[in-house]
């Protein structure tokens, strides 16, 4: 069956009559472009024996601007042959210096060996000498023109790499941190040469994660500085409102921009399908995505959430057994060996379906995909694009399909269809400088090389304050006569984590068999004693919760007709105000915030009602951190005018808390779920109603700023959200929030509505 007819059988079927909008989107035909100087000689016959005979103008444009010796990143859509930018410029100068040496980083294992695999294909045939250098025996490992250096690599081949590196060394930004920025001296020879600098899926560099790769990358910048080495950076980005300010942050350096793609596109289409109120979403996203595997389209739907995504494999597999063999689930917490092997099977036509959450919304090469069912808007027009360009990779048209939930964004998209294709993509978002981050890389930086006032990086009299708080802690030393920053431990990178906070924990059988991980920001919320996992849509119960050991202790369950959901609460502290803003009817206020949360529960609900069946009290430890948050009091005047029309004042600070969470992301690169919110009727600090929105990660990663920057274009989203929906008091579709541990009570949307006026000077 062809898009155009899975196209018209979607729109003619009797359970899918739901389909709001069908857009269209051209085929584009490529452009191409000769480079300044022509390609060297071997390069291009290489090139010729992969079908690369011309390069696309985005490719000729960046290549001329590397070899000019300028930092460039490169922002084109998906399949627009980003890779070659950086391959080619690499394998020029090894061509020139085979002593030369570049380092490849990207965010996932699986993009590490796809590269891998696209380098050697292209250099296979090339006269540079490391490439097939023999072993000086069988057994004996001796590095190629390009290795992994990874967490999968072994400690001896790791050793060999180190002692004779490859050309090209292929790692993630863990490794750099804890593998070589901790132990450069054993990098000199690789340092001593380093050209090239490679920074894929340069996007996934937000918020917490983000912010310590910026001070990954700072240490790297200084340590390859002690070697006499300044290489170039190569950035590769999906679409986002701030390419080149996003790799200025992440590097301390300044770049060239290049987003006119040349790369040919092939016909789009996109459905966006609101089922009715009494129809579950993800029972249409399970129909369509079957009927494509059924009508032999290559298929992958993302999910938002991991229980999702095992619930609709359990579906698919439960009422089409004919097609169970040819799909898979797909989610972070697989091991390692079975996402391979899922990636594997896709690529090879083994398996023509998969679930997946985000973790397959970056280029892993899983073969050519025909059509993409978003279950759920994704949370971002960015990643919207990015995961819809995984169909369609081999210019053939393709198909997106969006089913919508019952959620504030969804709704709005499906009421302002042509809104969602006008609106720009979104600001990814970090702050290097957070404090509690900046600390543990400035001890780090200590440890690898003393810090002098001269240092090029790091502003010794700018970060005083922390390095003298290490000093207090007995972490450094200051020798005074020569104002230089010591050491007290060699090793400290190896106690700080660059993706959480905290230690992820092992999720086990009660046989003792490891069934996944999970971190530790979600154990208290999915996995405490009485939560339904679900793992390669098998349900588990979990029995136990250790948290000294780090590890949940599950039971199989497969008779269980529930799924869980934790009950929580929320208080805030304000630290220090840092600034302030005046809209038309509200002061907003800006600055540093304790917050405290608890777990104090859990209800059970019914998988296919959705009924209460009950909640059930925990005894869990509370979470405190400090955070970056804005709040704003409301007047008594204001609630009065409120409680006078007869609505609930009460209700009207939480929905518009509830909206305001749910708004921001139309204007950051973050999930809802990032963000924390608490309204208070009365706050014991400030002796008025207030709400407060803040980041819900130690230290604050830029979310909350990002909202005061813009926060008239914020507080106007936040009012059409709310005023556009047809239901009267609340609903899900505005203001009720999936992760309020309060069960989303009270919420009143027209006494919020009438805040958010007199907010906005109306």
């Amino acid at each position: 069956m062809t898009i155009s007819e899975f196209i018209e059988d979607l729109k003619t079927r009797k359970d899918l009559r739901e389909v709001v909008h069908h857009k269209e989107i051209p085929p584009r035909s490529p452009l191409f472009a000769e480079t300044e100087r022509p390609l060297h000689p071997n390069l291009k016959e290489s090139l010729s024996s992969i079908c690369i005979e011309k390069l696309f103008s985005h490719q000729a444009q960046a290549i001329d601007l590397i070899r000019d010796g300028k930092n460039v990143v490169v922002m084109t859509p998906t399949s627009s042959g980003k890779s070659l930018i950086y391959n080619i410029p690499v394998i020029e100068s090894l061509l020139e210096d085979n002593d030369a040496h570049a380092l490849y980083l990207f965010p996932l294992k699986g993009l590490e060996q796809d590269q891998l695999g696209a380098f050697r294909e292209l250099t296979e045939r090339l006269p540079i000498g490391r490439q097939d250098a023999p072993p000086k025996k069988r057994s004996a490992f001796v590095p190629s023109l390009a290795e992994i250096y990874d967490g999968d690599t072994t400690a001896y081949r790791r050793k060999k790499i180190r002692e004779t590196p490859p050309a090209v060394v292929l790692t993630n930004p863990d490794m750099l941190h804890m593998a070589i920025n901790a132990f450069h001296p054993k990098w000199e020879r690789f340092f001593r040469n380093l050209k090239f600098v490679v920074i894929d899926e340069v996007h996934t560099y937000k918020g917490v994660f983000g912010s310590h790769v910026a001070n990954v990358l700072r240490r790297f910048r200084r340590i390859a500085k002690m070697y006499g080495a300044d290489p170039v950076f190569i950035a590769c980005s999906a679409t986002i409102a701030n390419p080149k300010g996003l790799a200025e942050t992440l590097t301390g350096l300044q770049f060239e921009l290049v987003d006119e793609s040349g790369a040919p596109a092939g016909r789009r289409h996109f459905l966006f399908i609101n089922p009715l109120p009494e129809t579950s979403p993800y029972t249409i996203a399970t129909r369509v995505f079957t009927s494509s595997v059924r009508a032999g389209l290559k298929t992958i739907a993302f999910t938002k959430a991991r229980k999702v995504t095992e619930l609709m494999h359990a579906w698919v597999n439960e009422t089409a057994p004919d097609i169970g063999a040819k799909i898979s689930s797909y989610r972070a917490g697989f091991l390692p060996e079975e996402r391979r092997d899922i990636e594997t099977r896709l690529f090879n036509g083994e398996l023509t379906g998969v679930i997946s959450t985000s973790a397959l919304e970056l280029g892993v090469d899983i073969g050519g995909l025909d059509v993409c069912v978003l279950v759920g808007y994704p949370g971002s027009v960015s990643s919207t694009w990015q995961r819809g360009g995984r169909a369609g990779r081999s210019g053939r048209d393709s198909l997106i399909v969006m089913v919508a939930l019952q959620d504030a964004l969804d709704q709005y998209f499906m009421r302002n269809p042509d809104d969602f294709f006008k609106r720009n993509v979104e600001a990814a978002v970090l702050d290097f400088e957070n404090a509690s981050i900046l600390k543990g890389h400035l001890l780090s930086a200590v440890a690898e090389g003393y810090l002098k006032p001269t240092d090029a990086i790091y502003d010794t009299i700018k970060y005083a304050p922390i390095l003298k708080e290490l000093e207090a802690e007995g972490k450094v030393r200051h020798w005074q006569k020569g104002d230089i920053w010591y050491p007290r431990k060699r090793t400290p990178q190896l106690d700080i984590s660059i993706r959480e906070a905290g230690e992820p924990y092992t999720i086990v059988k009660e046989d003792g068999r490891t069934l996944g991980e999970s971190s530790s920001a979600r154990v208290l919320y999915e996995l405490h004693p009485g939560a339904i996992y679900l793992h390669r849509s098998v349900q588990y119960r979990v029995v136990k919760l250790d948290m000294s050991e780090r590890k949940v202790f599950c039971r199989l369950a497969p008779e269980i007709d529930y799924y869980t959901r934790a009950m929580s609460s929320e208080e805030t502290e304000i630290v220090s105000e840092d600034s302030q803003r005046d809209l038309r009817g509200v002061r907003l206020h800006l600055g540093k915030l304790k917050v405290t949360e608890r777990v104090l529960g859990y209800r059970k609900k019914q998988i296919h009602t959705d009924k209460s069946l009950g909640e059930f009290p925990l005894e869990l430890p509370e979470t405190v951190f400090t955070t970056v948050g804005i709040w704003m009091q409301v007047d008594d005047a204001l609630i009065s005018a409120v409680r006078e029309k007869g609505f609930g004042s009460s209700g009207g600070l939480h929905a518009a808390e509830h909206a305001m969470i749910a708004a921001l992301p139309l204007y950051a690169l973050c999930d809802r779920m990032d963000l924390g919110g608490v309204s208070y009727p009365l706050n014991p600090e400030l002796q008025s109603a207030a709400i407060f929105v803040y980041d819900g990660h130690e230290g604050g990663v830029g979310l909350a700023k990002r909202g005061f920057e813009c926060a008239p274009e914020w507080f106007s989203s936040t009012l059409r959200l709310m005023e556009e929906c047809a239901c009267e008091v609340a609903c899900p579709s505005c203001t009720q929030d999936p992760k309020c541990g309060n069960n989303n009570e009270p919420l009143d949307k027209r006494a919020a509505i009438m805040m958010i006026r007199k907010w906005l000077g109306g």
